[in-house]
């Protein structure tokens, strides 16, 4: 009989010519002659659904769903919302601060906010975003989201059999990525979002020595917008939100407006939380790492050594310039060089020490370089440098072992297809730095010579050690000679571009130095 009246109702406003599809469908819902499970069940059907925006996955998952329940609703209790229907729309609704765009789960907008639309909805959308925090959101080689496909039901019943207990954000965290710095991040960022407002707004502000007194008005009113700052504070307030500032963007807090808290502060608050959920989703998608690895995290600056799980030493890193960019890229460290030759670079011999050698030909003798012609070693006085076109450079450039290579003392040799490697460098101040963005794509290492140490100490094939003991590494050092260790088993090294970091006591937004976010934010957003 319920049927039988259901269908004479559809049939009825089906007649009804003028009106479209979505209409037919609200004023079907909106109807008081029929139950909540019976207004389910018909909005389930085909000619229905599609006023719910879902693809056909999510369709039959829904329609899979209910038909196993009765058609009884999840989260309403007479045409309003439970209370943990409120609970669970709150949290959709603020999906960003679980790393979710929002866009990524709003299927369709539904205007007329018809509370069993609402309710399928709901159940669509926490499963979507389930199946999102367990397995990634952005597909791993294009730069698009994945299909958006419902959670494995067994996890969703999981999430609704308790609910009238349950924490819907606590419940969402703890089954989605296993990994410790993912949890650690996932915290801190539903932290910071509640604690701070989600500012869109995009500032024009200069460094402080181009336009000193704009620079601390719009620094003044950046810091407002973005909740670091109350109207009216106190010179001192403005310093010290500034300072806090700075730390949460990985930046040195000494309170200047300089070029990077200029870049920080033109940044969004939204667009920073777009790219810890970027970051978020990487951690998702990654790759276990293995027992022993090296993991360098570029706009970190840091370079860091991992043994069973323990963290073994963390080094200050330089990267490649904006314009000489340091790849993402996977390798084995197989070799520790002592006191390496340098192989300089065509690029660099053209650009760099050409012009360096017209200037001044004894720029060779005082850098230590040779040069050969056809592996043969040429006079550097016997060239005349000044007729030499900068893309036709002849010779091949190589700076000898010793303290003023650019290398430094100490490389670490891996393949890769772009010629780069991890090394020591004769510039330590540079380390200093908080962005550290100077090299030509290569990596310098803050001290290199205790990762090689740890990297001999731990390198081993079963019980078998290398020969060459951490303590081998100092008395080779005292030589002053170039000195090649092969490892007896290839470390993984992991260079990877994660914008924002996070441990246990904080999280991170660093600049995106290389703007390789971008173009993931563009879907994020859209």
């Amino acid at each position: 009989m319920r049927f039988l009246f259901g269908f004479l109702l559809l049939a009825s406003i089906l007649t009804a010519c003028s009106a479209t599809v979505e209409e037919e469908v609200v004023d079907l819902l909106n109807s008081e002659k029929l139950s909540t499970n019976e207004k389910i069940e018909i909005c389930l059907q085909d000619d229905y659904v599609a006023v719910l925006g879902l693809n056909e996955t999510q369709k039959e998952w829904l329609r899979n769903l209910y038909k196993e329940r009765n058609y009884e609703a999840l989260w309403i209790r007479d045409s309003i919302f439970s209370e943990e229907g409120e609970e669970l729309k709150f949290v959709l609704d603020r999906s960003m601060w679980l790393g979710i765009p929002k866009n990524r789960i709003q299927f369709a907008e539904n205007k007329e906010k018809n509370i069993i639309i609402e309710e399928l909805l709901l159940s669509a959308r926490s499963a979507v975003v389930l199946q999102d925090l367990k397995h990634g959101m952005i597909e791993d080689t294009i730069v698009k989201y994945k299909p958006a496909i419902p959670v494995d039901r067994v996890v969703f019943d999981d999430f609704t059999k308790n609910k009238d207990a349950v924490n819907f954000t606590y419940f969402m965290m703890e089954n989605s990525c296993p990994d410790t710095n993912y949890r650690f991040m996932a915290k801190h960022l539903f932290s910071f979002c509640s604690s701070y407002p989600m500012d869109n707004r995009a500032f024009q502000i200069k460094p402080m020595k181009e336009d000193s007194i704009n620079a601390i008005l719009q620094t003044k009113e950046a810091l407002e917008s973005k909740g670091y700052l109350k109207k009216d504070a106190s010179e001192e307030d403005f310093e010290n939100a500034l300072k806090t500032f700075q730390e949460h963007n990985g930046l040195k807090p000494d309170g200047k407006i300089g070029k990077y808290t200029v870049r920080a502060l033109n940044e969004s608050t939204f667009t920073k939380v777009l790219r810890a959920g970027l970051t978020l989703d990487k951690l998702r998608r990654k790759e276990k790492y293995p027992e022993k690895f090296v993991q360098i995290n570029l706009p970190e600056y840091l370079l860091r050594l991992v043994v069973n799980d323990s963290l073994k030493s963390v080094h200050n890193i330089v990267i490649g310039k904006e314009t000489n960019t340091t790849p993402e890229l996977k390798s084995r460290i197989y070799e520790i060089v002592v006191y390496p030759y340098w192989n300089v670079p065509y690029s660099i011999m053209s650009k760099e020490i050409l012009p360096a050698a017209k200037a001044n030909v004894n720029y060779f003798a005082r850098n230590n370089f040779k040069i050969y012609r056809k592996d043969v070693e040429i006079d550097p006085h016997s060239v005349n440098w000044k007729k030499i076109k900068e893309n036709s450079f002849p010779y091949k450039v190589v700076q000898q072992p010793g303290p003023k290579n650019s290398l430094g003392i100490i490389k670490f040799e891996f393949h890769n297809k772009y010629s780069v490697y991890v090394h020591d460098s004769p510039q330590k101040s540079l380390f200093k730095t908080d962005i550290r963005s100077y090299s030509h794509g290569c990596m310098r290492c803050e001290n290199p010579v205790e990762l090689g140490r740890l990297l001999l100490d731990y390198d081993s094939i079963g019980r078998k050690g290398n020969a060459l003991i951490g303590d081998s590494l100092d008395s080779l050092m005292s030589v002053g000679e170039n000195f090649p260790i092969r490892l007896l088993k290839p470390v993984p090294i992991f260079v990877e571009y994660q914008t924002v970091s996070a441990d246990k006591d904080r999280m991170i937004f660093h600049i995106d130095i290389y703007k390789r976010d971008e173009e993931y934010l563009k879907i994020m957003k859209d």
